[in-house]
């Protein structure tokens, strides 16, 4: 019940919906009941009942449904006496055929409303996904499965809409239907409905059942789909590797184990729900069969009023009531797998945010004198990652970082950007905690260029000028100039506005690292951390970038991550990690005259060659 509150809760917004769509469904509920309630007079007609067997004077005023039945069996006994019996049973025909057509108008002008309501939902948990996904912290994401993310943004949704949301619809109309059709058939007789009711509890027990069941496998199969979509999206982003490893076969049958066990699971419980329709209808009909022994047994011994034309009707009301009836029970069966689906969801949006920006957060929008890291250590689950690191970073030097891999080099580079907040120790900028500036302020002062080229299906123009609308495009031209893009964008065949497919793909290396170059340029930030962000380029396109990217950081302040140590050799200053420790520091003249652990690393990378050869 907790899942389905919090539902409602994100059509708390759009309750305007509900007193229109009530008013549609008790109408067109209305007029349904009007409908099959012409039965007795046309019965009536047809069966040889004459007008000395309606009231002749009108009955006294009075509010109930017996004023109403007395009132028009008054009219239509002075129809039949005026105008005869074939002009009555026109008249029925017309009222059934106008009572059909408006109780349809009505049930659809419902639906629509409910479909309103219910893709609104559907946009607005969504929204709200996506929303908490673009804020959660790098962290959230190492410890996540992408296909299991995707399969929350899609499956469950959907799943939503299918199962829960059609519940909320059913259990909106079809218990108002079941009442007034009850009332109607308690009116016509009530011995006869009593003894209908003693049959729902039996069905209700049964369905019960059957959904406890469906709830539990309803988990396993939503785990069983994460695993088959985080599969074969790991196939998709890896298929060089599993192609050149002629991996093929084993990626199939890695595909086939899991699909297989989905589809078993999957068959078990969708055999169990779509059980609750057929032991629904035999019980319905269990019943009817019930009805017609027990009501004909009242009816031929005379020991109840009813009627042959009322039982005749009280049968076909009675069958309308079987279809809420099962569509109630479908519902409760079939919500489990959308309740497993809400809680998956709501999950995920109960994660919570690892990176958040304090109420009272400063405005920073400059920076003037330093980034400084004050015994800052970072911990990734036990394992230390970064351990006591002090190291100030002057506004408009060039600072590089170098060491062997993991040695925290790119740790050190996502704290900075506020990417991960420290375990121990502050990260300064002017002074200030990162922790304390507006999040939206920190990114705006720092660019960054990774050594993945992250790129989106979209034009190159949109790539360079990414999260600014209206871009000027002399700004991206000349953004796309200095990273050494221009000329291959102008031979694009759509120029700027050429679309570069997924994750850049229809771009080379080095073009799709231009791009990213050319983004980073563009932002024009005063603080710009490279983590080896020239490493895609050949040799030409990696000297004349890098001589643009030396004078375009001549006034700013730059990070530089460095694997190949050739490149960082102009550093203001060259920090040397070793296992998450800071074990050297200065300029690269400095640390080699030393001898120390970067003079080795400088002396094992010009080995290298030689050692290949």
């Amino acid at each position: 019940m907790k899942v389905i509150r919090r539902l409602l809760h994100f059509a708390s917004p759009l309750r305007h919906y509900i007193p229109e769509y009530f008013v549609y469904t008790l109408l067109g509920i209305l007029f349904g009941v009007i409908n099959f309630s012409m039965l007795i007079p046309m019965l009536n007609i047809l069966f040889g009942v004459t007008e000395t067997d309606f009231p002749t004077q009108p009955p006294d005023f009075e509010v109930s449904i017996t004023y109403l039945v007395q009132l028009f069996n008054y009219h239509f006994g002075q129809t039949i006496t005026n105008h005869g019996k074939l002009y009555a049973l026109g008249l029925v025909c017309a009222i059934v055929f106008a009572a059909t057509l408006l109780a349809n108008i009505f049930r659809y002008l419902a639906v629509r409303v409910l479909v309103r309501l219910r893709l609104n939902v559907m946009e607005r948990m969504r929204t709200a996904i996506y929303e908490k996904l673009v804020v959660q912290s790098l962290q959230f994401y190492s410890n996540s499965k992408k296909g299991a993310l995707l399969s929350t943004m899609t499956n469950e949704v959907q799943e939503i809409e299918y199962s829960l949301i059609n519940a909320l619809q059913v259990w909106l109309k079809e218990p108002f239907l079941v009442i007034v059709y009850f009332g109607v058939l308690f009116y016509i007789s009530p011995t006869l409905t009593l003894f209908t009711i003693f049959f729902l509890p039996v069905s209700g027990l049964l369905i019960a059942a059957l959904t406890k069941k469906l709830r539990k496998m309803g988990h396993f199969s939503v785990e069983g789909l994460e695993r088959i979509l985080s599969h074969t999206e790991e196939t998709v982003s890896g298929i060089r590797v599993v192609q050149s490893f002629a991996a093929e076969n084993y990626s199939a049958q890695r595909f086939r184990a899991l699909n297989r066990e989905f589809s078993r699971i999957s068959k078990t419980m969708f055999g169990r729900r779509e059980l609750s329709s057929p032991v629904s209808e035999f019980l319905g009909i269990t019943v009817v069969v019930g009805i017609i022994m027990f009501g004909g047994y009242l009816l031929l011994t005379g020991r109840s009023s009813i009627t042959g034309a009322s039982f005749i009707t009280y049968l076909a009301l009675y069958s309308q009531i079987i279809q809420p009836l099962k569509g109630l029970s479908n519902a409760s069966s079939n919500v489990q797998r959308g309740i497993v689906a809400a809680e998956k969801i709501f999950a995920l949006l109960d994660e919570p945010v690892a990176i958040t920006e304090k109420p009272n957060a400063v405005a920073k929008k400059e920076f003037t004198t330093s980034v400084t890291l004050q015994q800052v250590s970072f911990r990734y689950h036990t394992a230390d990652v970064l351990k006591n690191i002090n190291l100030t970073i002057p506004r408009g030097k060039s600072i590089a970082l170098v060491g062997e891999s993991g040695s925290g080099k790119s740790t050190l580079a996502d704290l900075v950007s506020r990417f991960y907040d420290p375990t121990a120790g502050q990260v300064l900028l002017d002074g200030v905690d990162l922790r304390d500036i507006k999040l939206a302020d920190v990114r705006s002062i720092i660019s960054f260029v990774s050594q993945d080229a992250v790129l989106f299906n979209d034009t190159i123009f949109n790539n360079i000028a990414f999260g600014t609308v209206n871009a000027d495009p002399a700004q991206v031209e000349a953004a796309a100039r200095v990273a050494n893009a221009h000329d291959f964008i102008q031979a694009s065949e759509g120029g700027y506005q050429t679309i570069i497919g997924d994750r850049g793909l229809k771009l080379s290396g080095g073009q799709r690292q231009r791009i990213t170059i050319a983004r980073a340029v563009f932002k024009n930030a005063p603080i710009i951390v490279l983590d080896e962000a020239t490493s895609a380029l050949d040799t030409e396109s990696e000297r004349i970038v890098q001589d643009a990217l030396s004078k375009m950081m001549a006034h700013r302040t730059s990070l530089v991550i460095a694997h190949r140590l050739s490149t960082v050799q102009h550093a203001d200053e060259i920090v040397v990690l070793q296992k998450g420790e800071l074990v050297e520091q200065g300029t690269h003249t400095a640390l080699m005259n030393k001898r120390g652990y970067y003079y080795r690393l400088v002396q094992m990378q010009q080995a290298w060659p030689l050692e290949l050869a």
